[in-house]
């Protein structure tokens, strides 16, 4: 059976940079704490912890004067804000993606737009983007939802970093019928139009896709869509210990991809594994 791996399966430069960053604070056993998930990958976050990450629900967790990390995901700077009044020493390890994002938001919400954020509003980097433009933005998860708002001056739209390019073209497609004053910044970084592309190239080319990342992370919840939009058997993993013999016979190719939150060391279990069963 042949195995081909996506060429970017894996960590993108802002994952890297967050976990490079943590790894480095934690140098000596020092206690570094992360409001939430430092990136969307519990098994990376494990082996963090046990070097000293702490991570808490509650900016009112973080001790005084503590070293507080930035989530690569970003956060409310109003919070940021709190946790230096208190002492505290801000290590932000917002990807250069989402930093951009943040900033465009801001900006739209600075010149008066009404901002629109194409993204899940219950995710982390919406929720800190939302933030940045004063927690007023519309945030639209399915172009449909455009019929049900109004606007009265220039609509700024954005996206979140890990959405689908198709998301913000349908969402600008659905403004543009309700209004001529937009301002469109497509905000979704390389590395995910990158990954979705291959993704998409590759379920063309095999009998089974494996898709490895963690359950909670959004980039790699679409790869899985894209995937089984080619009509391909596809399976969302974390670890190696989750794949079956059964999803093998009869396959000729199987497909690997990752999430940008995955680490090498989790692809390479899963291809080992499926060597071992094949």
């Amino acid at each position: 059976m042949e195995i081909k791996i996506a060429r970017h399966a894996g960590f993108c430069f802002g994952v890297r940079r967050a976990v490079d960053m943590a790894e480095k604070a934690l140098e000596g056993g020092h206690r570094v704490y992360c409001l939430g998930s430092l990136i969307h990958n519990q098994q990376v976050i494990e082996k963090l912890e046990q070097k000293g990450l702490v991570t808490v629900r509650d900016s009112a967790e973080i001790p005084a004067g503590s070293v507080f990390l930035v989530r690569s995901h970003g956060i409310d700077p109003g919070i940021v804000e709190e946790i230096v009044a208190r002492g505290g020493e801000i290590l932000d390890a917002t990807c250069p993606f989402v930093r951009r994002a943040q900033l465009v938001a801001k900006k739209f919400y600075d010149d008066g737009c009404d901002v629109v954020i194409c993204g899940d509003p219950a995710h982390a980097e919406v929720v800190g983007i939302n933030a940045w433009a004063g927690n007023s933005a519309k945030i639209i998860h399915n172009a449909n939802e455009v019929k049900n708002l109004n606007f009265k001056g220039t609509v700024g739209v954005l996206s979140q970093t890990t959405q689908k390019k198709e998301l913000l073209d349908n969402v600008v497609a659905e403004l543009s019928k309700k209004t001529k004053k937009l301002a469109v910044e497509n905000t979704i970084c390389l590395d995910s139009s990158t990954k979705q592309a291959e993704v998409s190239a590759l379920a063309k080319e095999v009998d089974l896709m494996i898709v490895i990342g963690g359950k909670n992370s959004s980039n790699t919840g679409k790869l899985v869509q894209l995937s089984e939009a080619q009509k391909t058997p596809t399976k969302h993993i974390e670890t190696a210990g989750e794949l079956q013999p059964e999803w093998f016979e009869n396959v000729q190719k199987v497909g690997v991809a990752a999430g940008a939150s995955t680490a090498q060391f989790l692809i390479d279990e899963v291809v080992d594994k499926i060597k071992e069963m094949c």
